[in-house]
């Protein structure tokens, strides 16, 4: 995925097919963000009386996102007698435009307008993507350079070589670490617009990355 202009030796080439799956996976969880599995969550930490009982509404209802459309979602209640609870929870929660499926426990939601909330929510939750992938990265950084120095213990790897690949590992995990920041800053972007907050000199600096050919396929 990364150019290797220092070394192509089997440890850089193995962390670059090891980035590789983590970017990806990165960046599939970015484009949910804001998507129907984005609001899975709604249900979450609602409690209702049911005979007598206090019970979380997510054990007795579950979100289907509607992958064809990123401005619906279906919420399947298990009870028929809650419906109605829980088409006041989605009204409550800035859901208005939500109405029964006739002859089904079915509530169809319509994602008319996201509020300032919601996406300040959604922003955050990319913000925790971000942190989850930059650590993921730096722990394969760090794997790396011990299986490295394990070599050189051992005697596998001539110092010079590992000289250059440890060189070859630095450059690709600084390369890795700016595309996983550049494309937290587009996704957050493409929520908040001008209302996005840049207050670190490194974030201001990658802002304007991310119109450059590498990035501009994503999130359109």
């Amino acid at each position: 995925m990364f150019k290797l202009t220092i070394s192509d030796d089997s440890y850089s080439t193995a962390l670059n097919a090891r980035a590789e799956d983590i970017l990806d996976k990165y960046v599939k969880d970015l484009e949910q963000a804001g998507s129907g599995e984005a609001f899975k969550n709604v249900l979450y930490g609602v409690r209702v009386l049911v005979e007598g009982r206090n019970r979380f509404l997510n054990d007795l209802a579950e979100v289907l996102a509607n992958e064809e459309n990123d401005t619906k979602f279906t919420v399947r209640v298990h009870r028929p007698d809650l419906v109605e609870e829980v088409i006041k929870t989605l009204k409550d929660s800035d859901y208005p435009r939500c109405k029964r499926e006739p002859g089904t426990n079915d509530i169809s939601v319509v994602i008319s307008h996201k509020t300032d909330q919601q996406l300040e929510d959604m922003a955050n939750d990319v913000r925790r993507m971000e942190k989850s992938a930059l650590g993921s990265a730096s722990k394969l950084k760090l794997d790396t350079l011990q299986r490295i120095k394990a070599a050189i213990d051992k005697e596998y790897i001539e110092p010079k070589d590992a000289f250059y690949a440890r060189n070859q590992i630095e450059q690709t995990s600084s390369e890795i670490n700016e595309f996983i920041k550049v494309l937290s800053i587009k996704k957050r972007y493409k929520f908040l617009a001008e209302n996005l907050e840049l207050d670190d000199p490194e974030e201001k600096r990658l802002f304007g990355e991310i119109h450059k050919p590498q990035y501009r396929a994503y999130f359109r």
